[in-house]
């Protein structure tokens, strides 16, 4: 008979190996957190002071100067509809990608096409969707053309976020809703995207907060400054150009600090974002 104290000592101890791996995954876990509130604690200790409701409702001024109404607006905007006219094509191609195609001609040549458009740098695309839509059809520089630019970035990011999001449910669920004698469309619409409907929407989040920080394909096609009122012909600087703009060319003597406070406001954005996101997906999942 094993008693309870032969038990214990036939526990696993910790060997040498096993703890100096914990300890150097500690210390680079430790170095990763270092890292990032060295960055984080100096843009609070110096755009906290310039972060008010007049610096966030206020227009930009001339030189760097004044608030980021605008471009929070442009922001937002730019983003939500480059969501609304990119995922739902994406998650159509990783449907097709993962439920339909298995090992034919285009699966063969869907996964190497979809690595080469997320290697792209985005300023690439940013400078063929000035030679194509702005040089050739005389588009204006502009919020239209900004979300051209975001939904091409955003459609191969965001296929391969859906493709991991739907490789995660179990085969044996499909087959036994095949064996249940629904059919294949039938299995997509009742089972996988009522089960991957948490995880999209988390991954929504994650594509969005990347968007929010685009900046090099914007400063060509949306530009550095804002119109007197929104419109989708209009000039649309973001929250992230303005931050480059303010950091880089900014003659004012606290652009600094204005481009401390713009970069605090983007991160609270993105970090509103993040967190509904998941929030929204533990409600789901409950």
């Amino acid at each position: 008979m094993i008693t309870r104290g032969s038990q214990r000592g036939k526990m696993l101890k910790p060997t040498a190996q096993g703890r100096v791996g914990h300890f150097m995954l500690a210390g680079i876990a430790l170095l990763t957190l270092t890292l990032l509130l060295s960055v984080i604690i100096p843009l609070i200790v110096q755009g906290a002071p310039w972060l008010n409701l007049a610096f966030v409702f206020r227009r930009p001024q001339e030189l760097g100067s004044g608030g980021v109404g605008p471009e929070i607006v442009n922001t937002v905007v730019m983003v939500g509809i480059t969501q609304f006219i990119s995922l739902p094509l994406a998650l159509l191609n990783a449907i097709y990608r993962v439920e339909y195609d298995h090992g034919s001609q285009f699966a063969r040549w869907f996964d190497p096409g979809l690595q080469i458009l997320l290697s792209l740098p985005t300023m690439i695309i940013g400078l063929i969707v000035v030679d194509v839509a702005i040089a050739h059809w005389h588009w204006p520089v502009s919020v239209g053309s900004g979300i051209v630019a975001l939904s091409i970035i955003n459609w191969p990011f965001s296929i391969a976020l859906m493709v991991q999001v739907l490789r995660q449910i179990p085969d044996s669920w499909r087959e036994a809703s095949w064996a249940l004698g629904a059919s294949r469309w039938q299995t997509i619409i009742r089972l996988i995207l009522p089960v991957a409907g948490a995880d999209i929407i988390e991954q929504t989040g994650v594509a969005v907060a990347r968007l929010m920080g685009e900046t090099a394909a914007l400063i060509y096609t949306a530009g550095l400054n804002v119109g007197k009122k929104f419109s989708l012909t209009a000039p649309g600087e973001t929250l992230a150009v303005h931050l480059w703009y303010v950091r880089t060319e900014g003659l004012t003597a606290h652009a600094d600090q204005e481009a401390a406070a713009t970069g605090l406001v983007l991160l609270i954005l993105v970090l509103m974002v993040l967190w509904g996101s998941q929030k929204m997906a533990q409600w789901m999942k409950a």
